[in-house]
This record gives structure tokens, C-alpha cells and sequence, in this order.
């Protein structure tokens, strides 16, 4: 601390099992902070070894326990301790974790032999890495395909895609506040309350954001973390088709229920879609 100037780099570390939403938001959302300071990405160490009773804990006052938490919010996940599982119960493991997260990127190791560069510069965060949020919902359709069974620990991962070019974002905003903030899929019924982890997200840009002379690489990247949620303009890179007028949403969380989630989206939205 008794560097002057600007830091390179900062790694923030919490304390055993806790709850990394409100410290991530903090540093996201933070106005007076952002000008110095911004979220690279949130990186999760797993014990291989005791993992499983961490996710497997039931807690009275709380829906959804701290373990289960940190895998779900998390942009990479290192898996530490191989040593202390066999190959099988490593693979199962890993199948898990993607269960819950499949978007995050996973590393194994041993004795936390971790390259410098899997923790830093993730860019998780950046409006500019649009490939990335591609990459991921990719991942997505590539572990649905493989891996029928879904694991019971009621967290999950759930992707969103409609080819439809909107209007305008309101009626989508309005509806990932009600999915957020009053914790229900709108139009549900049900009384299970819904509770969304991580949301990403990438549109095409709505008819009245796109204009002739707009940039055919822009897209709308949508970052949410619990009940905080941004939505900004950002680019996509070389890679993209720019006659790709589809978007993806991604949520990471409990009770996600697809049927009344795709419900939802054709009653409430008027959307084509598929749910993943």
C-alpha cells in the first residue's frame, strides 16, 4: 500500500463461503469507483474434495447457499485438489459444475498451480467483448446436446435465443425487471420465487437503436449480477455475421422453469424463440 500512483491490478479475495454478488456489484456499478476502478471478472476456487457437502448444505434462512453461489456467478472456475479424486469422480465433478454454470470457463488443478493469466485480464465485464458472450451461449447448445440429465442441486443455466429484430428494448427491459426484481417470470402464476444469479446477454440491435449509417458489428450486451443488471451499447469483432439479426439471453439461476419461461416470452413478448 505505500506504492504511489495507480495500481496495475487489483485481486480482491473474500473470506471462505461468501457471498461474492454485493462486492462484484460494487465494483461494476459504481459510478465515483468506475473512472478508476472497473470489474475485470470473478474467479472461483473449488475445493474438488468437499465441494459436493458445500452444495449439497441446506440452510434454513436462505434459498440458495453460499457454494452454490460462488459456482454460479462465477466467469472461471478453478477445480483445485485433483489429486484427492480419481479420473471418474473428477469428470463427474466437472459435469456438476457445468450443470449449475456453463458458461464459466473451468481449469483443474493441483496444489493451486494456477497460470497468472487464466485469472486476469478476463474482460468478463467489457461491452467491447461481445465474442465473447457468443462463445459462451455456444457452450451452452454443445452441453445440452451431450448432457441430457440434469443434475438436482435446482441451480442452473438457461439460454434464451430469438431471431426477431425488437421494436424498441422497453418491453424486454420491463420484462428482466419483473424477472429480477419482483422475482417471478412474468406472467406466471406460480409461487416459487425466482432467483436469477448471473445474467448475460446480446441483441441485435432494436429498430430504433439501428439506423443506416449504424455499425453493422453493433450489439446491445446486457450484464447482470442478482438484481443489478446494465444495458449497453457494444461491438462485436471480425468474427461475427453481420447478417446475424439474432439474440441470446443467458440467466443463471434457481427455479428457472423453461416451459413457463417460453410461456412467458410468446404471451408476454410475442417472441419466437427456443429455450435451452
Amino acid at each position: 500500500m505505500e506504492k504511489k500512483g495507480k495500481f496495475d491490478y487489483i485481486l480482491l479475495e473474500t473470506s471462505g463461503l461468501a457471498d461474492p454478488g454485493p462486492i462484484a456489484s460494487m465494483f461494476w456499478l459504481d459510478d465515483g469507483l468506475g473512472s478508476e476502478i472497473y470489474l475485470d471478472g470473478i474467479v472461483t476456487l473449488v475445493d474438488a474434495k468437499n465441494i459436493r457437502d458445500h452444495m449439497n448444505e441446506k440452510k434454513g434462512d436462505v434459498m440458495i447457499n453460499e457454494a452454490l453461489k460462488q459456482v454460479a456467478i462465477a466467469d472461471r472456475i478453478v477445480i483445485n485438489k485433483k489429486d484427492l479424486l480419481t479420473e471418474q469422480e473428477l469428470e463427474d465433478l466437472k459435469e456438476d459444475l457445468s450443470s449449475i454454470n456453463t458458461v464459466a470457463d473451468m481449469i483443474v488443478t493441483e496444489r493451486s498451480k494456477i497460470p497468472l493469466d487464466y485469472v486476469l485480464d478476463i474482460n468478463a465485464y467489457d461491452v467491447s467483448n461481445a465474442d465473447a458472450l457468443v462463445q459462451q451461449t455456444e457452450k451452452i447448445t454443445e452441453h445440452g446436446s451431450h448432457h441430457a440429465h440434469q443434475i438436482s442441486h435446482e441451480v442452473q443455466t438457461v439460454c434464451i435465443r430469438f431471431d426477431k429484430q425488437l421494436d424498441t428494448i422497453e418491453k424486454l427491459e420491463e420484462w428482466i425487471q419483473e424477472l429480477l426484481w419482483e422475482k417471478r417470470i412474468p406472467g406466471s402464476t406460480s409461487e416459487e420465487p425466482v432467483i436469477v444469479l448471473r445474467l448475460k446477454g446480446i441483441l441485435y440491435p432494436p429498430k430504433d437503436k439501428l439506423s443506416e449509417n449504424t455499425d453493422t458489428k453493433k450489439r446491445m450486451v446486457i450484464q447482470g449480477v442478482q438484481d443489478l443488471y446494465d444495458i449497453q451499447e457494444g461491438f462485436a469483432g471480425d468474427d461475427i455475421n453481420t447478417d446475424d439479426t439474432s439474440s441470446k439471453i443467458v440467466l443463471i439461476g434457481k427455479n428457472l422453469q423453461k416451459d413457463k419461461i417460453s410461456h412467458s416470452l410468446t404471451t408476454i413478448l410475442g417472441l419466437e424463440h427456443s429455450v435451452l
